[in-house]
This record gives C-alpha cells, structure tokens and sequence, in this order.
C-alpha cells in the first residue's frame, strides 16, 4: 500500500513535462487518511515525506501503526503513543460486580464432516511471526487456534513450523481450517498427523 503511494509520487514527478517539483499520493486505512509527499531537491533527487491523519512522520512509524497484524507489539506499541499525541482517552467502563458462573473447563465446538464427529477447542499458541511490512525482524507473538479431538484423542491442532525460515503458524487458525483439514484426512493417518503438529 505504501509503496503503491511512493510509486505513484515517483511516477508523478519524473512524468512531470511542466518541471513540478510537488506531488502527493494519499490513501485511507480505517478512515485515517495517509500521504505520501514528494518533492525534488538537490541535485534531482526525489525525496518522501509521510504523513498519517495530518501528523508528518517517518515511514518506518507510518508502516507500524497501519500494520495489519494485530498479535504484533511493536504496533500495540505505536498505537498506545499515537493515542497518547493525539491525547484520545478511552473511557475505561467501571469493573462488573463479581457474580460467580459455572462454566466448563473448555470450550468446544463440535465440526461434522463426512460422517466424522470431532471437537474443535481453542487454544494459544506462540509462533515466531513475520512483520507484513518488514518493518522489524520476525518475533514471538500470541496467535489463536484450534484444536481438533477425535474420542477424547487429539487428532490435529498446534503450530506449523516452516523448517527453512523457522517461522511458524497455527496448523488449524479458524473452524473453517479445522474443517478443511478434517474433510482432507482418513481416519487411519490422524494420529501419525497430530504427533507432527504437537498437539
């Protein structure tokens, strides 16, 4: 998304047969709107300013605070000060009186495939995770799951790891995975299938 604004700045310039020596390049993301300014300086370089919400800023802040990945801390982060700038106070609710629920242990939800019954329980994992816009090195991150039992046996679930990068995802991270995998598996090969994935 950035890069198709700095393009788009860039293209603009270098197109230019009148000598423009401005060009903007603007976007929204959520309703925030993002520029991208270019202008030429010295010598003929083309040279890139950023702004989000009428703020200027680096790119590297821009590309972290519109990052779509949400488990990510460096963004929690850069949020939490954009917040603070821009003094938005999140009004904090009062705290709930204290009523006491039974609850089951787990949760489960029950997926139906081919004639097959399993559980899908969620689960938490920590996999080493890229940043989508390479704004910082892969690192530990908190990801949502699914695990899948078959008469009471775990059958799939846990994380995938990629043997050559080292990065790794939930094996199952939506019901609608945990089905595809189950309508994909004979019941003979579940369990060889679960002990690779650690669940």
């Amino acid at each position: 998304m950035i890069e198709h604004l700095e393009n788009e700045v860039r293209g603009e310039l270098e197109a230019s047969r009148q000598g423009q020596k401005r060009a903007v390049a603007v976007t929204e993301v959520n309703g925030d709107p993002i520029e991208v300014l270019g202008r030429i300086g010295l010598g003929g370089a083309i040279r890139l300013g950023y702004s989000y919400c009428g703020v200027r800023m680096d790119r590297k802040t821009l590309l972290t605070l519109v990052c779509p990945e949400h488990s990510c801390p460096c963004r929690a982060a850069s949020l939490a000060k954009w917040k603070q700038h821009q003094a938005i106070v999140i009004p904090t609710a009062p705290p709930p009186r204290f009523q006491p629920v039974a609850r089951p242990l787990f949760e489960e939800v029950e997926i139906r495939v081919n004639g097959r019954s399993c559980q899908a329980r969620p689960a938490s994992f920590r996999c080493l995770t890229p940043c989508p816009h390479s704004v910082h090195a892969a690192m530990p991150m908190q990801k949502t799951g699914w695990d899948l039992f078959e008469a009471g046996r775990c059958i799939a679930g846990g994380v995938l790891k990629n043997p050559e990068t080292g990065l790794s995802a939930p094996l199952l991270p939506t019901l609608e995975a945990a089905q595809t995998w189950l309508a994909t598996q004979s019941p003979a090969g579940c369990g060889t299938e679960a002990a690779a994935y650690g669940c």
